[in-house]
């Protein structure tokens, strides 16, 4: 009979092993980075405050840019002073953090490159990552509102001639090192571990919301399935504009987000029509749609070349990839805010000929997505959306 006193006996000799395995630790701060505190990190990048151009280089944000983020997480990232040691300042862990996200290099090499310790500089990266999200997501990527989805769908109209659409929805692979004991769960198609981003852009390249965290062998389909974001739009909590009429028609038609053929064809997404099905009004519709889908091809891009965090795999545990994600994600709209430029529409929206004489049984998807193929190809075309028809 196994008793109680033998489990405690147990217990106790795995403690002392565990305590036999850890090593004591030999040094409070290591010589070789004590010993160059006139030649931290920050004090060399100081002067790059005198050269605005070289700092965007390094930091892919203007020096205005920066400035303003550090005055919203400040006070997030600022440590009690004690009698030990002097904390590292919010500027540097700051610094430390954004050097990281636009490298992508290990620990290991930034440790040495800013003079701190390996596990110091995870540690920063990691808290002001949290950091950076919990401050400005609330400001730079809230929670959509009815008014915001009607400015949205007025701006992809003005922009990509594209009615009722709110929002480009696409996902993401981001490249991660292997989770331990994570067997094929974070493989992808492609044949490396990841996680997936999944994203909805407006018409200029803002993110409007994303999710990320999904196991990287999912589908695009399966994520959306399973995220915050696809749940909430089959419960109809995304709060919506109602259906309302096409310019220039009298049917009510859904607003909708653009998804390529990884995503399925619902009420509220439109996809496109497969190689199968194609004539030449679809191929047209399918044309409008993939102008329009720019928007969020277009934000990734510009992710990964303001990240090069992004090219390389991320040697973290998955849940300290989410938050790296999501901080890069929100600075990504900060440096849009304070550093891009609006497009400016191509082609205006002229309507030809009379109304549309087709009905809309039930909102059934497929009979949405034949009435915008007609309204498209008929009443509001443009120029270069039937060069490849056949």
């Amino acid at each position: 009979m196994y008793s109680s006193s033998d489990e405690d006996e147990d217990a106790l000799a795995l403690l002392q092993i565990i305590n036999l395995q850890q090593r004591p630790r030999r040094y409070w701060i290591h010589p070789v980075w004590r010993n160059a505190e006139e030649h931290r990190y920050y004090k060399i990048m100081e002067t790059l405050y005198e050269y605005p151009d070289r700092f965007r280089t390094v930091y892919k944000m203007s020096l205005e840019c920066y400035h303003i983020v550090l005055s919203k997480v400040r006070e997030g990232l600022r440590k009690q002073v004690t009698n030990w040691r002097k904390p590292i300042s919010p500027e540097e862990r700051l610094l430390i953090t954004l050097r990281y996200y636009s490298d992508g290099c290990s620990f290991t090499s930034l440790s040495g490159y800013v003079l701190r310790g390996g596990s110091t500089v995870r540690q920063i990266v990691h808290e002001t990552s949290s950091v950076l999200w919990e401050c400005l997501q609330p400001e730079y990527m809230p929670v959509p509102t009815r008014q915001k989805w009607v400015e949205v769908a007025e701006r992809f109209y003005t922009l990509w001639n594209l009615p009722n659409c709110v929002g480009s929805l696409d996902g993401k692979h981001i490249r991660i090192t292997a989770p331990i004991n994570s067997g094929s769960t974070f493989i992808n198609y492609k044949g490396y571990f990841s996680i997936v981003l999944l994203a909805v852009v407006d018409a200029d390249g803002f993110f409007l919301t994303i999710d990320v965290g999904e196991y990287g062998r999912n589908s695009d389909g399966r994520v959306l399935q399973v995220s915050s974001f696809g749940q909430a739009m089959d419960l109809g909590d995304l709060d919506l504009p109602n259906p309302t009429p096409l310019p220039g028609e009298t049917q009510n038609v859904p607003f909708y987000f653009v998804a390529d053929e990884a995503f399925p064809l619902k009420r509220n997404i439109m996809r496109p029509y497969g190689r199968n099905q194609l004539t030449n009004e679809r191929r047209a519709y399918n044309n409008r749609l993939s102008r329009a889908r720019k928007s969020v091809e277009c934000a990734y891009g510009m992710l990964a070349s303001k990240f090069g965090g992004l090219y390389t795999p991320i040697c973290c545990k998955p849940e300290y990839v989410d938050n790296i994600i999501k901080a890069m994600c929100v600075l990504h709209n900060v440096i849009r805010t304070c550093d891009g430029k609006k497009s400016n529409p191509r082609f205006r929206n002229n309507l030809i000929g009379a109304n549309i004489n087709m009905r809309l049984m039930g909102e059934n998807p497929y009979h949405i997505r034949e009435y915008l193929t007609t309204y498209l190809t008929q009443r509001s075309p443009i120029p270069f959306q039937t060069r490849h028809n056949v």
